[in-house]
C-alpha cells in the first residue's frame, strides 16, 4: 500500500475501478486513497472486445503487480508530456483466447492533450509453468519490441520499403523486467478500431491471405538480416535456442494428446493414425522446428487469436500481428501449418490449401526482393516445396492441442497463473472433434497417412 510520502511524490491521479467478490464496487484514487462504495450493479454478460472491471481483494490495496503496472504507467506518462493527469485501467476479457498474461486497456487523460489510450499486458504464468516451458515467453518479446524490430526497421528504410509493404506492428510504449512481474505496454489499436477474431470463427481467404502476406513480411525480413547482418543473427539464434530438455519434458503430453485423439478419430481412420503417431515418437524433439533451406525466425504462434484487424475505408482488411512469445530459429513452414490446420476447416482447405502456400511463396519472393535479397537464388520454390513436404505433418500433429484450445468455451479454458505447463491440454469438444476428423482427412488425402 502506498505511504502518506509515496503519494505526495506522484504528479497525476490514478483512478483504478476494483470489482470486489462481495459485488460493490470502489474506486481508489492515488495519491489521496480515498475510497468511495458505490451500489451493486448486475454482471452482464460482454463481448470479448469490451473490457471488464479488475477485480482485488477487499482491502483495496494494489497487489504488487498492481504497483510494478502504476509505476511503468507513470514512466510512459512523464515521458509522453502527460503531466498531472488521470487514469483509467480497466481489466480486458479475452474469453480463453490469452492463458499467460492479464490484459488491461488503460486511458491516460490530461489537460490540453488528446486522451492516450494504451494496452497492458501483465505476466501471469507461475514459475512452475515457466521451469518446464522450453520458451522465455516475456524476455523473447520485450526484446522483440526493444531489439529486434527495430532491426527490421532499419532494413526497411534502408532498401526504402514503400509503407504499405512494411511489417505491421503496435506502437510500443515500454516494459518492466522484473521476474513474474513482466508488464509490456502498447498502443491500445481498439481505439483506432481494430478488433479481435472470434476464438470459433473460421477463416475466410481475404483474412487468410491478408495474414499469410504479414507472415511473409515477418519471414522475409529475418533472411535480409541473415544475409545482410550475419553476426547480428548469430547472436539472435543463441537467443532463441529451444531448450532440447525441457522440449523433452513436454512429450508426456503429446502421449495425452496423442491418446485423445485415437479417442476422438473415426474408427475407419484409426489405424492410420496411430502408424503415424508411433513413427512420430521416435523423430527428435527439434524435427520440426529445424531450420530447412532457409532458416528464418518463425512467429512460433501464428494464430487469428493473435492477430487485430479493421476494415479500411477502401473496403480492405488491415492486419496486425501480436504476442511474439515464443520466436525461435526454424523453417517457414512451421508458422503455415500452424495457422492453416489451426483456424481453418476440411472445406476452406480443399478450396485454398495449395493456393495459400502458393501466395506465401510468391509473397515472400516479393518481400525478399523489395528487401535486397536475390529470391530466386535464396529460396527457389523447389526448395519452399520440398520444405513443406518434410514439416507438412506438424499441422496434424499440433492441431491435436490448438483447435481443442481454440473452441474451447472461455469458462473451460486453461489458465497458467497455476498448475504445470501440461494444462494448456484441454479435452476436444463436439466442434474440436468435428474440425480434427477434416484435418485427418486431409492428411490422408495428402498422402501423409
Amino acid at each position: 500500500m502506498y505511504n502518506t510520502s509515496m503519494s505526495q511524490k506522484l504528479s497525476f491521479r490514478v483512478s483504478y475501478l476494483l470489482r470486489m467478490k462481495s459485488e460493490f464496487l470502489y474506486e481508489i484514487t492515488i495519491p489521496t486513497l480515498s475510497l468511495v462504495q458505490k451500489q451493486p450493479q448486475r454482471r452482464k454478460h460482454r463481448s470479448r472486445s469490451k473490457p471488464i472491471i479488475l477485480r482485488a481483494p477487499k482491502t483495496g490495496i494494489m497487489s504488487d503487480n498492481d504497483h510494478v503496472l502504476q509505476e511503468l504507467l507513470e514512466t510512459i506518462a512523464a515521458e509522453h508530456g502527460y503531466k498531472n493527469c488521470d487514469m483509467k485501467l480497466q481489466s480486458y476479457s479475452t474469453e480463453g483466447a490469452n492463458y499467460t498474461s492479464q490484459l488491461y486497456n488503460v486511458s491516460l487523460t490530461a489537460p490540453g492533450k488528446d486522451d492516450l489510450k494504451l494496452f497492458a499486458k501483465v505476466a501471469s504464468v507461475n514459475e512452475e509453468v515457466r521451469l518446464q516451458s522450453p520458451f522465455n515467453m516475456f524476455e523473447t518479446e520485450m526484446f522483440f519490441y526493444t531489439s529486434l524490430l527495430k532491426q527490421y526497421q532499419e532494413l526497411e528504410e534502408k532498401h526504402k520499403v514503400p509503407e504499405e509493404h512494411r511489417l505491421a506492428t503496435v506502437k510500443f510504449y515500454g516494459c518492466k523486467k522484473e521476474f513474474l512481474k513482466e508488464i509490456l505496454v502498447f498502443e491500445d489499436v481498439t481505439s483506432k478500431g481494430f478488433g479481435t477474431f472470434q476464438r470459433h470463427q473460421l477463416i475466410d481467404w481475404e483474412y487468410a491471405s491478408t495474414a499469410i502476406r504479414e507472415l511473409a513480411k515477418f519471414h522475409a525480413l529475418s533472411i535480409a538480416l541473415h544475409q545482410q547482418k550475419p553476426l547480428e543473427f548469430e547472436d539472435i539464434t543463441k537467443k532463441f535456442t529451444l531448450d532440447r530438455k525441457k522440449l523433452e519434458g513436454m512429450k508426456p503430453m503429446m502421449d495425452a494428446a496423442t491418446k485423445m485423439l485415437l479417442e476422438i478419430v473415426k474408427e475407419e481412420n484409426k489405424d492410420r493414425v496411430k502408424a503415424f503417431m508411433d513413427k512420430a515418437q521416435d523423430f527428435p524433439v527439434d524435427h520440426f522446428n529445424r531450420p530447412m533451406h532457409q532458416p528464418v525466425i518463425a512467429h512460433g504462434d501464428f494464430r487469428t487469436s493473435n492477430f487485430m484487424h479493421r476494415v479500411q475505408g477502401d473496403g480492405k482488411l488491415e492486419l496486425v500481428v501480436l504476442d511474439y512469445q515464443i520466436l525461435n530459429v526454424s523453417n517457414s513452414v512451421i508458422d503455415l501449418m500452424y495457422f492453416i490446420f489451426s483456424g481453418s476447416d476440411e472445406e476452406f482447405r480443399g478450396k485454398h490449401y495449395h493456393q495459400l502456400l502458393d501466395y506465401y511463396h510468391a509473397e515472400l519472393s516479393a518481400s525478399l526482393d523489395r528487401l535486397g535479397v536475390d529470391s530466386l537464388t535464396t529460396y527457389p520454390k523447389k526448395d519452399f516445396d520440398s520444405d513443406v513436404k518434410e514439416i507438412e505433418p506438424y499441422g496434424l500433429i499440433v492441431s491435436m492441442m490448438t483447435v481443442p484450445l481454440m473452441t474451447v468455451s472461455a469458462e473451460d479454458a486453461p489458465s497458467l497463473e497455476s498448475g504445470s505447463f501440461g494444462d494448456i491440454l484441454v479435452r476436444p469438444g463436439t466442434v474440436a472433434v468435428e474440425r480434427i476428423n477434416g484435418i485427418v482427412n486431409d492428411y490422408i488425402k495428402l498422402g501423409v497417412l
